[in-house]
């Protein structure tokens, strides 16, 4: 469930903020990461924490590559729409 949440966190971080918002939200993550070690393990603990840490930064370029790339694209076509008259119909005899 931590490496599903970490992933969900990074997408919302990664449409919203920018990346210095990682570091608190990673800082968070060894909260729960703490208690699962204290539970199962030292190693299941610094498993989740590392695990769930790559997960959301994974998640957050992601999110933003896809976000930047549909703004840029949106905007190349406004602009080529604009700079480019349409070209008049040509009627072919046959």
């Amino acid at each position: 469930m931590l490496i599903v949440a970490s992933g969900v966190a990074g997408f919302l971080l990664g449409r919203t903020f920018r990346a210095f918002t990682l570091i608190p939200a990673t800082m968070l993550i060894l909260v729960p990461a703490w208690y699962l070690g204290t539970q199962q393990g030292l190693m299941t603990g610094v498993t989740a924490f590392v695990v769930s840490a790559g997960v959301m930064q994974v998640v957050y370029f992601a999110s933003l590559l896809t976000r930047l790339l549909v703004e840029n694209l949106s905007v190349l076509d406004h602009v080529q729409s604009e700079a480019s008259p349409p070209l008049p119909e040509s009627r072919i005899a046959f």
